[in-house]
Order: C-alpha cells, then structure tokens, then sequence
C-alpha cells in the first residue's frame, strides 16, 4: 500500500500530536547522576521534538525533490531557525546537586540556586508545573516536559525545608 506526500503529511502530524498527548500522560522518572538528582526531560517528548520535526520537514521537501522542482534557498533556512528556535526553548535538566539546584539548557546559560536562597516554590497550570524562585532573582520551572512531578516536589521540599505552594 503506497501512500502519497499529502497522506503521510497528515499521519506525521496525527503522530506528532499523539505524541505531545501521550508525553503529558506520561510521568518519567528522575535518574542519578554523579551530580545528584537529575529531572531531565522524559523521552517521549525528546522523541517528539527530535524525530517528528525533520520527518515532517522532508515531507514537505520530498515532492519538491522528487519532482526536480527548485527548493527556495529560504526553506532550509527556515527549517534550521525553526530547530534552533526548538532547542532554544527545550526546558533544561534540573540537578539537584548537594549544595543546590542546576538548571542546564541546550542553547542557553544555566541557571543556578543553593538550596537556602530558595524564596518560595508553587505548583501552577493545575499541578503540571513547579516554580522555584530564588532570592538571587533566579526563577526556574519544572514543567510537564520533565519526569517526576511529584518527586522534583517532594525533594524540594525536603532538602530546602520549604513547602511547595499549592
């Protein structure tokens, strides 16, 4: 059974947004680094944003190739900003190291707290996210993307002594 271009542009994005759907069901799970506690992102989301967008993206080049039509010098282009665009806002690993918490990014400087300049932690968007604010004007947020929501809440609240805000 051979499908046409328009056809598997449609089940890519039926397959991108199962995909996104399915990664908010999913919970994660925190790994142990030699740094300490490490919420990372779970892997369905990391697949979802890291397979489906170039998948997507050559299945609008493909009939422009296949045809041997000329592809704008534009689309590639395009196609790299939108990449960089993604990794920019990729939401960092969160470590909780023994002095304090670490926020790593892709394409961005990281973020930094100890553990006694923890102003104040609250749950917002229904529970789905936690955000820490820290009295060195530092504010980062665990979001759905990341694993383990209720255990990033629990070992916050144990190793700064501070409720999380509900």
């Amino acid at each position: 059974m051979a499908f046409d271009p328009k056809t598997l542009q449609l089940l890519t994005l039926v397959a991108l947004f199962a995909l996104i759907y399915a990664g908010r069901l999913s919970k994660g799970s925190p790994k142990e680094t030699a740094e300490g506690l490490a919420f990372s992102l779970k892997p369905l989301v990391l697949w979802s944003r890291g397979l489906v967008l170039p998948v997507y993206f050559a299945l609008l080049v493909w009939p422009l190739w296949k045809t041997h039509q000329h592809i704008p010098f534009w689309l590639p282009l395009m196609f790299l900003a939108l990449l960089a665009l993604v990794l920019y806002q990729l939401p960092g690993t969160i470590v909780f190291t023994p002095t304090g918490l670490v926020q790593r990014f892709w394409l961005r400087k990281e973020k930094s707290m100890r553990y006694d300049e923890v102003m104040s932690a609250q749950m917002i968007g229904a529970g789905r996210m936690t955000r820490v604010l820290g009295d060195n004007r530092v504010s980062m947020t665990h979001t759905w993307n990341h694993s383990g929501s209720e255990q990033f809440r629990k070992e916050l609240e144990r190793r700064t002594g501070k409720r999380v805000l509900r």
